[in-house]
């Protein structure tokens, strides 16, 4: 009965919370106000949450979330690992003994900083991609999804960050599309989180990309006419397009369109960032690139009077092991290296003649502002022509 009495009190309905009281079929009670701990699930008893056995299940829920999500943290620090073992794979021309060698003597720490470097530009193409498309499916349905929830685990002090990352290591020819993604995380987080700001709103989405896009297209219209001058077609549309869109990433699209869009954008950047980043990995320098001059005596007749381009992997009392640039291995005796120079990474010197005030496109912004290289003349061995060739050769 509703009416009960317990011991030495007033009756159990009576002394029960309101918002924990329910009808006797087993259905919440009516729900009040917010915040009154009136609705369906809400008492004084359980805090707002609603009852014990179903705590429990939503307690256990996130945890199994919270565990199925610890395999990405452990395998963060392997990935380097992975791509230093892919880089000296390659070096090695996949021999084994090569490759055990060159793990043995090659120092890890400068392998890993020139990894690091090489593949720096991926962590702000990440991070702003992900943030753009977590977002934009939720401002654009009114629902989460994985890329939502992906989206909100990125704060603001990590997107900034990441944008000045991007500015000091991206080429030229990329600061366009990081500016258009930047804008389009700047207008649709303003979207998301202010959307009664109308002028907010205005002002973020159409006013500054307008105005950011016009200064770009002043500030490269050199450099895209040059490149359409030369028939670069992959020049002209990285320093033409993004500008332009800027103004159509910053807004929401039609829902029935979102969720196809981000999960195959997502799913793109997702399969193709690890091939393009173990393909600028495989090229990156593992050790110096010297030359050695060896002598008609006391050498093999194989190298006897030539030069030998590659890298010096270790040396000793009696020998140098020395790997060539086509992965040959071979061990030199010290007495029969007549000199040995460094010589310049070929890698470093642009394809693209198309610059902007002398600032190519294949060159970070770093280097724009770093100081020049010094002048000084190269080594005419290291197209791997020896000395006397060269004497010989000249004029008499």
């Amino acid at each position: 009965m509703s009416g009960d009495v317990g011991p030495g009190g007033p009756p159990v309905e009576d002394r029960m919370p309101v918002g924990d009281r329910v009808s006797g079929h087993g259905e919440a009670g009516p729900e009040g106000p917010p915040g009154d701990g009136r609705g369906p699930y809400r008492g004084a008893a359980t805090g707002g949450l609603p009852p014990d056995g179903r705590v429990d299940g939503f307690r256990r829920r996130a945890a199994q979330r919270g565990g199925n999500q610890q395999w990405m943290f452990a395998i963060l620090p392997a990935f380097p690992l992975v791509l230093l073992v892919v880089r000296l794979w390659y070096a090695s021309r996949q021999d084994t003994q090569t490759l055990l060698l060159l793990v043995q003597h090659v120092s890890a720490l400068g392998l890993l900083t020139a990894v690091l470097l090489t593949t720096l530009w991926v962590l702000p193409a990440l991070v702003l991609t992900a943030r753009a498309l977590g977002t934009l499916y939720r401002v654009s349905t009114g629902r989460s999804s994985w890329l939502s929830a992906a989206a909100d685990r990125i704060p603001d002090w990590v997107v900034v960050p990441s944008v000045v990352v991007g500015l000091l290591s991206w080429q030229l020819r990329f600061l366009p599309t990081l500016a258009a993604l930047s804008l389009a995380v700047l207008g649709l987080s303003v979207h998301d989180r202010v959307p009664g700001r109308r002028d907010l709103v205005v002002a973020c989405t159409l006013v500054l990309p307008l105005l950011v896009g016009a200064g770009l297209y002043a500030w490269l219209a050199p450099a895209i006419g040059q490149a359409f001058a030369e028939g670069d077609v992959v020049t002209t549309v990285l320093l033409a397009l993004p500008p332009g869109l800027a103004v159509l990433l910053t807004g929401p699209v039609p829902a029935r369109a979102a969720a196809a869009l981000t999960t195959s954008v997502a799913v793109a950047v997702l399969a193709l960032a690890p091939v393009f980043t173990a393909a600028v990995v495989v090229e990156a320098p593992i050790l110096p690139l010297v030359g050695l001059e060896i002598s008609g005596e006391g050498a093999d007749e194989e190298i006897a009077g030539k030069v030998l381009l590659g890298h010096v992997i270790a040396t000793d009392d009696r020998v140098s092991t020395f790997l060539d640039r086509d992965g040959t291995v071979r061990f030199i005796a010290n007495g029969a290296v007549a000199s040995q120079f460094l010589c310049p990474d070929l890698g470093q010197i642009p394809s693209s003649r198309i610059a902007l005030r002398r600032w190519y496109v294949e060159h970070s912004m770093l280097s724009w502002f770093a100081p020049d290289p010094l002048e000084k003349p190269s080594d005419p061995r290291c197209p791997g022509r020896p000395a006397g060739a060269v004497t010989s050769s000249g004029p008499s």
